[in-house]
């Protein structure tokens, strides 16, 4: 679970960095319009870039995207202030278009430069005897981006169709980020989750397993039975499997198959002359390694579904292991009368879940039931 954590953080690190580099990628591009459609060749870029109302320009519709984007807007999200934030967005627009005008401001720096078209009728190279065309004093009622004799303009259009292209985009902008920590914050959560439904899982000692197989340790132990000390030793091994597997991530899956063959032939302990189980391990010799608790929870469920000390019945247990697959096949019959029919079906809801987060489109899990028996395959799909 770890590893998980720590690839989800890489992952919204990632993230974080491909946003910074596209927002430079595309102020970029923005801050080079001016310079490449609105020169015409006229000017040198040295003073374009020197100009002030170049970075007018470029101050205004940065500053408003930004505030916008990280300001205003989650403000009035989460105060509901849509009204007074409409209100400051209009307000900004008049102020922007009537007083500002950094549009006109911009083209002034290339129109400064050049001679209107009286300029160049009364031009000294054309017309010697005419004095020079009257200067820029004579007209002082023109705007930031009027030339000599223009009238000026009230509003600058072209700064109001910025703006509200600015807006929107910050809008939009405001939108896919909350959409994309949204879905950030619920895949910590399903981490999490998860981590705690495996602690859960690996914490599950039942008591009435601990209780029975003491008790048929016991037994034997009455009997001076043979098998007192190996069953001790078994136990022990399960016990230890239980609590020691519980803080690691993976393990090697030849310790699952011994917690499987530990927990058989505890549970062997319990049967009688009617009851028939068989185990089938192949391909051991690939070393691979698995989730801790994947594959105990169907054999848990097979005795807990399928053993009886009343009636005949029938267990079959089989490993197999190639050097891409790891193939379980649990196969059990339905007892009518259970020796525990009061415990629920938690653990092998939670495998499940665990399955379909770890092993995503890497395992393939069969469940069939028949008149009077129950089959189960899980197929994972692992490399050494």
């Amino acid at each position: 679970m770890d590893k998980s954590a720590d690839s989800t953080s890489k992952r919204i690190l990632g993230q974080k960095q491909i946003s910074i580099l596209i927002h430079g990628l595309a102020w970029l591009i923005f801050l080079s319009f001016p310079v490449l459609f609105f020169n015409n060749g006229q000017l040198e870029i040295k003073e374009i870039l020197f100009a002030p109302a170049f970075w007018i320009f470029t101050g205004c519709f940065l500053i408003l995207f930004y505030v916008n984007a990280y300001l205003l807007i989650p403000y009035a999200i989460r105060k509901r202030k849509f009204i007074r934030y409409g209100i400051s967005i209009i307000l900004t627009g008049l102020l922007l278009a009537c007083y500002l005008q950094p549009f006109d401001r911009l083209m002034h720096i290339g129109r400064q430069q050049l001679p209107t078209p009286g300029e160049r009728e009364f031009s000294p190279r054309h017309h010697p005897d005419f004095p020079p065309p009257p200067s820029a004093r004579h007209f002082p009622d023109r705007g930031p981006g009027q030339t000599p004799g223009q009238r000026p303009q009230p509003i600058d259009i072209a700064s109001v169709y910025i703006f509200l292209l600015t807006i929107s985009l910050a809008a939009l902008y405001r939108i896919v980020t909350y959409w994309m920590e949204t879905q950030q914050k619920m895949q910590l959560v399903e981490q999490d989750r998860m981590k705690a439904e495996l602690s859960f899982l690996k914490a599950q000692v039942h008591p009435h397993f601990l209780f029975n197989t003491l008790n048929n340790i016991y037994a034997l132990a009455l009997t001076n039975d043979d098998a007192v000390a190996s069953s001790i030793h078994r136990l022990s091994q399960l016990m230890r499997y239980y609590m020691d597997e519980r803080h690691s991530d993976t393990i090697d899956i030849k310790i699952e198959i011994q917690a499987i063959q530990d927990f058989i032939n505890l549970q062997k302990l319990r049967t009688g002359p009617n009851c028939s189980i068989s185990e089938h391990y192949a391909g051991l010799e690939h070393a691979k390694t698995i989730h801790a608790f994947v594959l105990l929870p169907f054999v848990e469920n097979a005795f807990k579904y399928g053993l009886s000390t009343i009636e005949p019945c029938q267990l079959s247990f089989e490993v197999i292991l190639t050097p891409t697959s790891c193939v379980l096949n649990v196969k059990n019959s339905i007892a009518t009368q259970s020796t525990e029919q009061h415990r629920t079906g938690t653990g092998l809801k939670n495998v499940k879940r665990l399955l379909e987060h770890f092993y995503v489109d890497r395992h393939c899990l069969t469940i069939q039931q028949q008149d009077h028996s129950f089959f189960v395959q899980l197929i994972l799909y692992i490399s050494p």
